[in-house]
């Protein structure tokens, strides 16, 4: 693994240029502030009369419209939502682009698939930090940075990578440390990760212990709590200090239990449900049927997203929430 830290920034390229930061929603928000608060001359393009035009002037920028943004920069930072990056790039972004003016992707997504095909003569680099857009501002705020992964899919100047790290550095994470890696590692890796256990795996495994509880008996409001409520404090251990941390901060009554169930289910049936899961996103399936749903309408994930608000913990978790949160008020 390699970590680009600020030793490794012989000057900041960007220090007198301007960057447009296309699109002003939970990356871009982030990144014009920290850019500017760098001392970096940015220019928010968005669509006139859209929320992320008001956001942008609430916050003190004077924003343009994409193209006219996209003109006058030496950078453009593309952080638009991935399902509409790629009509955007080919009518507002591409077009307008001036001569040797570099592109920054927060997410390899787009480019990674094929869905934008930058023009030549462009540097193509990936800074893309690991946080939510509030989490690297806050991070940025209090001064202690946030580690980002960074990747040139084209070095057209000969300078791609210095320009890499100054865009790092501006938005607030070449301090913390810099991951190589490229547009199609990091977009596999996170569309994997998403989908298998932070977004998909364990809201399934969330749902399936609720529901066995359930139908077993037991009060759904107790489900609810035991088998989501308390996952945080699980997944914080394991993100203060690994797996086995946690094992070792949890009761030995915890701990015996757990190796005794994950030897249940860590089936081949799971891996190989794992394996087709990561086909899917390599190929480009995944990526082409996204596409295709948003361009749509997203009618089906509309769908799917109201018959999960129907499920029973959905249901069982607002009374248990509001015991919690009057927990928490009367520590305050």
């Amino acid at each position: 693994m390699i970590v680009f830290k600020e030793s490794d920034l012989t000057e900041n390229l960007f220090e007198g240029g301007r960057i447009a930061v296309v699109g002003y929603g939970n990356q871009g928000h982030a990144h014009a502030l920290n850019l500017r608060d760098s001392g970096i001359n940015v220019v928010v393009g968005a669509r006139p009369g859209r929320g992320a035009w008001q956001r942008a002037e609430a916050d003190g920028f004077k924003p343009q419209t994409v193209p006219d943004a996209v003109r006058i920069a030496d950078c453009v930072a593309v952080l638009l939502p991935d399902e509409v990056q790629a009509q955007a790039f080919e009518n507002e972004i591409g077009p307008a682009l001036s001569p040797g003016a570099a592109l920054v992707f927060a997410h390899g997504f787009g480019v990674a698939f094929g869905h934008i095909n930058p023009p030549g003569g462009h540097d193509v680099i990936l800074v893309a930090p690991k946080g939510q857009g509030h989490f690297l501002r806050s991070s940025y705020v209090a001064g202690i940075g946030l580690p980002c992964l960074l990747g040139v899919e084209v070095d057209a100047s000969g300078q791609a990578m210095q320009r890499a790290l100054s865009y790092a550095q501006s938005v607030g994470c070449l301090g913390a440390g810099a991951i190589e890696t490229t547009f199609r590692e990091e977009a596999v890796t996170d569309l994997f990760g998403e989908q298998a256990v932070l977004c998909g795996g364990v809201p399934a495994l969330v749902k399936a212990a609720f529901d066995t509880l359930v139908e077993a008996g037991y009060p759904p409001e107790v489900a609810y709590i035991e088998c989501l409520h308390e996952l945080k404090i699980i997944t914080d251990l394991m993100a203060e200090g690994g797996v086995t941390y946690m094992k070792q901060k949890i009761s030995r009554t915890a701990a015996w239990g757990s190796y005794l169930a994950e030897r249940e289910i860590d089936t081949k049936a799971l891996r190989a449900t794992l394996r087709s899961i990561l086909d899917r996103i390599e190929s480009g399936e995944f990526a082409d049927g996204w596409r295709d749903e948003a361009a749509t309408g997203q009618r089906e994930l509309g769908r799917l997203i109201d018959g999960e608000a129907a499920h029973g913990i959905e249901n069982a978790g607002r009374p248990a929430r509001a015991l919690m949160q009057s927990a928490k008020e009367e520590e305050r």
